[in-house]
Parts: structure tokens; C-alpha cells; sequence
């Protein structure tokens, strides 16, 4: 009851949210217990730790602030680590000893039932015993009879419902199929029927409390496990950032990509490089993409020697005598792609469509229109 309390000092109430460590986060900077945000994101729902305390109490900023989905998993594979090696014969163990309990109970109830017949038989024999004139005292011993029938009868039905209740007898048929049912746990763990406040009763009973610390605005964050009885383990765990520049490998990132556009490597190669070299996005969310070194090269001063290689054109579609792709006239004038479809919206240029993907405009422009874009455009 004290622990479901809404307090600071504790956990609190077991909730029907999806955040798995609601109530057992605790900041590793300043001490202060962490609180679950919901949020909806493409659709979808999102969660978040974060520390609120110092917010709260003096309008300061979030002392850490991180996604949730990261932690439960991390936390939730511990757990089931855990919990697989001794969950088999725990089990069992405590199969039997609920059939032990089951077997002392057993014994209270015939002694029950034995003193009830007792007192059944000894009522039927005083109703026997006593003379007929007497019939105040043959009613009352006819009655008392009655009383103890029916008294046996009720502990009878009692037995009977106890017995229905009870846990019955395990075969070894029984025993094994329990062996393989929980050595799945992770199947079991996400199983249709079990809700998200049965993953957190598991996990709050095996956990006292989990200190989060972020390394400051990297993707790194540090995990200390305080498990029932006292062991504490420690973790490491990669939470997703909105910056590549914040990655804490991103000077090594970097000078990868520098080095491997100085040996005239394309672009979308050396995204393909940086993945297999086991690189990661910022995100965690995908592979790294050409954005991400077209970005890294142009913040270091090297334009990029590749652009992405075009796409083949149909050949009944290619450009004729005095036709033009977009971008290759855009070049040619010296002016953004913007400003010739400006100019093709407002009718200063002629042009068709490919018909198929990625219907890319080709321009119709000869050598003397070629000449007037050129004064337009100066």
C-alpha cells in the first residue's frame, strides 16, 4: 500500500500505459525520480523518461530527456535473461509446493468432516436412547439431530467447492509441457493475452529500481540495475538523437567519409561503406544515407566531386535536336532548376513529360531562344 502511493519516494500503482518502467527510473544527475510522457507521432504512439523535478520545482530546464522504447527493451531482454535460467524449475517448485499446502489443508478438512459425522452419530443415538413420553425432550433431540445433519451437509459442499478450486495433482506429462511453455518466455512475454500491467508486476518484482544517465547529448546512455536483494548490474544502451553531430563516434564518422572522398569514392558508395563498416544513424531507424556524407562534405568545405548518377531514359524518349534536360539547360544558363520551371509555368518555355517514372521534363530550347533566356535571366 505504501508503495502505491502517489509520491515521489516511491513507484506508485501499477498503470495500464505501455511504458514498462513507469516508476522505477531515477535520474542519475540529480537524483530525482522520473516521470512517462505520451505522445503521438505519424500515428503512432511514442514514449518518453524524462526528469521533470527541477522543472517543476524552480522552472529550470529537463535535466534528461530520452525515448522509452530503447529502455524497455533493454531492460525487458535483462529481465527475461534473468528470470529463464531458474523460471523451469521455480515453477515446478512451486507447483509442488502448492500441492503440499493443497495436502496439509486436505487434513484439516477430514478432521472437520470426521468431528461433523461425529457429532451426527452422536446425536442420532441420544434421539434413540430417549424414552417417547418424554416428547418435550425427544423434540429437541430430534431437532439437535436435524441441526447436525445439516451442518455436515454444509462442511460436505464446502469440501466439494474446495476441492473444484484447488490445484490438482501434476502428471509428468503435465510437468514437461510446463518446462517447454516457460522456456519460451520471450514468446510468452509478448503473447496476445498478456496485458502491460502483467509485464510490470514481472518486472517490479524482480527490480527495486533502475538510475539512468545520459552521456551528455550523445546517443549513449548508462544503465544501472538495482534488482531485488541487492545485486546491481550496470548497461549500456543506444537511445535515438535527432543529430548526427552529436553521434559520440561521429569524429571517426567523420574523418571515414573525408578519407574515402579523397580516394574519388561516389557518394552514395561510401554511405553503402560506412553501413557495412557497422556505422549507425542518428535515429537507429535505418542505414546511413546519402544525405547524411553529402552533408558531412559540404560542412567540411569539399563540394561533392559525384552527383547521383541519373536515371537511364527510354530511347524512344530521349532528347532530339534541340531539346533539352532540365537540369542540363539549368546548367547550361547558369540558373536553379526553380527558375525554369518558373519560366515553363509562365509560358516563356516549351516541354514534354516522360511518360513513364520519374517523368522528368525535357525542354524544347534551339541556339536563338537559348540567347533570349540567357538576356532574361541577366
Amino acid at each position: 500500500l505504501k508503495a502505491n502511493r502517489a509520491h515521489g519516494d516511491v513507484p506508485g500503482a501499477v498503470r495500464f500505459g505501455p511504458a514498462l518502467l513507469a516508476g522505477l527510473l531515477r535520474c542519475g544527475r540529480c537524483g530525482r525520480r522520473m516521470t512517462v510522457g505520451y505522445h503521438v507521432d505519424a500515428g503512432r504512439p511514442r514514449i518518453s523518461y524524462n526528469c521533470t523535478g527541477a522543472r517543476s520545482e524552480w522552472g529550470g530546464p529537463h535535466c534528461q530527456h530520452l525515448a522509452g522504447g530503447c529502455l524497455d527493451a533493454y531492460v525487458a531482454g535483462q529481465v527475461l535473461q534473468v528470470l529463464s535460467p531458474a523460471a523451469v524449475e521455480v515453477h515446478i517448485q512451486a507447483v509442488q509446493q502448492a500441492l503440499a499446502d493443497r495436502a496439509a489443508v486436505e487434513k484439516v478438512w477430514q478432521q472437520r468432516l470426521e468431528r461433523a459425522q461425529q457429532h451426527v452419530d452422536r446425536a442420532r443415538r441420544c434421539y434413540r436412547l430417549a424414552e417417547p413420553e418424554h416428547r418435550l425432550v425427544v423434540r429437541q433431540l430430534e431437532q439437535d439431530w436435524e441441526q447436525a445433519l445439516a451442518a455436515r451437509r454444509d462442511l460436505q459442499e464446502q469440501w466439494r467447492r474446495f476441492q473444484r478450486q484447488a490445484p490438482q495433482q501434476l502428471s509428468a506429462r503435465d510437468q514437461e509441457a510446463i518446462r517447454q511453455a516457460v522456456a519460451d518466455l520471450p514468446r510468452l512475454w509478448e503473447a496476445p493475452g498478456v496485458t502491460h500491467a502483467d509485464r510490470k508486476e514481472v518486472v517490479r518484482a524482480v527490480l527495486d529500481e533502475i538510475t539512468v544517465s545520459i552521456r551528455g547529448v550523445s546517443e549513449l546512455v548508462d544503465l544501472t540495475l538495482h534488482w531485488a536483494g541487492g545485486r546491481t548490474t550496470t548497461g549500456l544502451v543506444r537511445r535515438p538523437i535527432q543529430y548526427f553531430e552529436h553521434l559520440s563516434y561521429y569524429p571517426r564518422l567523420q574523418q571515414r567519409v573525408l578519407e574515402l572522398a579523397e580516394a574519388g569514392w561516389h557518394p552514395e558508395k561510401i554511405a553503402d561503406q560506412l553501413n557495412r563498416d557497422g556505422y549507425q544513424s542518428a535515429r537507429a531507424d535505418g542505414p546511413i544515407r546519402y544525405r547524411v556524407v553529402a552533408q558531412i562534405l559540404r560542412r567540411n568545405g569539399r563540394p561533392l566531386a559525384h552527383r547521383r548518377d541519373p536515371l537511364p531514359i527510354d530511347p524512344a524518349e530521349a532528347p532530339r535536336d534541340n531539346e533539352w534536360l532540365l537540369p542540363q539547360l539549368a546548367a547550361h544558363l547558369g540558373c536553379t532548376t526553380g527558375t525554369l520551371r518558373g519560366w515553363l509555368r509562365a509560358g516563356h518555355l516549351t516541354g514534354r513529360q516522360e511518360t513513364r517514372a520519374p517523368h522528368r521534363w525535357i525542354l524544347l530550347a534551339p541556339p536563338e531562344q537559348v540567347d533570349e533566356l540567357r538576356d532574361r535571366l541577366a
